[in-house]
């Protein structure tokens, strides 16, 4: 089976990031494999409770690049990357650029899993998890936001994207100190769901490199109420507002309900800034990549009416590091 990175995995095996392994001292509850390259036969490198502190020689051994591991054991990898994520922000020894390189990495790898079922509750779960870790790691440390965020491709996919917008939204909310925790921790859910309902949407049209015609662009409009109907009885009214209004505009032109900038609460105003501003900076099917000052310059003069001026104002001062940050 070919994985999203165009790397081949034995059948029945899933490829892992080696990162993963990096926090020492935990026991893995799953075995540990490579592939032998000339038949892609999968050959173990460790059993299921080996201690990572014992794996550090394969983790940095360049000649291993990939690590695979059992669907058989996908739930004890799981449990075990859902605990590690509190030992790996919660420890000082580890580097800050390694506590983000891993959590951006497993962000990204969640979201690829919920957008193929994003019916899957356990799926879910792991995000709105995933969602909290981001901004434990910010609250602990606020250099994981621009640090995270220079790890992300200028290629667009929806999973990065999510990731993304998820990254920018809490760290522009905790600097212009928009909301309290509990408030963030649902923005946070809210955006790396926003885009749900794009797994529902026809692959031919998301992925379309020209413009959308008048159906196509109906259809596309029509993924936040689908996102919005998955993830009811999942979130809370906060994160779902999120994911249904990202769309709206401040003049009333936007979807799927038209509202208007006082109907708009602050925090769908946040995600809808993080949204458009990562779109326009990776690369799409019809469009390169702008720069940041390029896209920031397009959506003042030509989306005028799109967001809230003040908290569009905010956002360039956030990107510029004007704000103090956060204690």
């Amino acid at each position: 089976m070919q994985t999203a990175t165009g790397i081949i995995a034995p059948k029945n095996f899933f490829l892992i990031n080696k990162e993963y392994l990096a926090v020492e001292g935990r026991v893995i509850g799953f075995s540990l494999y490579t592939v032998r390259p000339s038949d892609n036969a999968p050959i173990q490198l460790a059993p299921r409770g080996s201690n990572t502190s014992d794996l550090q020689h394969l983790v940095q051994n360049p000649r291993l690049s990939h690590f695979f591991i059992d669907k058989a054991e996908t739930q004890e990898f799981q449990g075990f990357m859902t605990s590690s994520m509190t030992t790996l922000i919660e420890d000082d020894n580890i580097p800050l650029p390694q506590k983000s390189q891993v959590l951006y990495g497993r962000a990204k790898d969640i979201m690829r899993d919920v957008l193929e079922n994003p019916r899957s509750g356990d799926s879910i779960k792991r995000a709105t998890g995933m969602a909290d870790n981001i901004i434990d790691l910010a609250m602990k440390n606020f250099d994981a936001i621009p640090t995270m965020l220079k790890l992300g491709s200028r290629d667009y996919y929806t999973f990065s994207h999510c990731v993304n917008v998820t990254i920018f939204a809490v760290g522009f909310s905790m600097m212009i100190d928009n909301s309290g925790e509990s408030e963030l921790r649902e923005l946070a859910t809210g955006c790396i769901l926003h885009d749900v309902g794009k797994s529902e949407i026809d692959l031919q049209i998301l992925n379309k490199p020209g413009r959308l015609n008048p159906y196509e662009f109906e259809q596309i409009k029509t993924h936040s109420e689908k996102g919005y109907h998955l993830m009811q009885g999942y979130l809370s009214k906060t994160a779902l507002e999120v994911i249904l209004h990202h769309h709206e505009q401040a003049d009333g032109k936007g979807y799927p309900h038209g509202l208007k900038e006082h109907e708009i609460p602050d925090y769908v105003k946040i995600a809808t800034i993080a949204d458009v501003y990562d779109a326009l900076t990776t690369v799409r099917p019809y469009s390169d990549a702008r720069p940041p000052f390029t896209a920031l310059a397009l959506m003042k003069k030509q989306m005028t009416g799109h967001f809230a001026q003040e908290k569009f104002i905010d956002f360039i001062r956030f990107l510029g590091g004007q704000f103090e940050k956060p204690m």
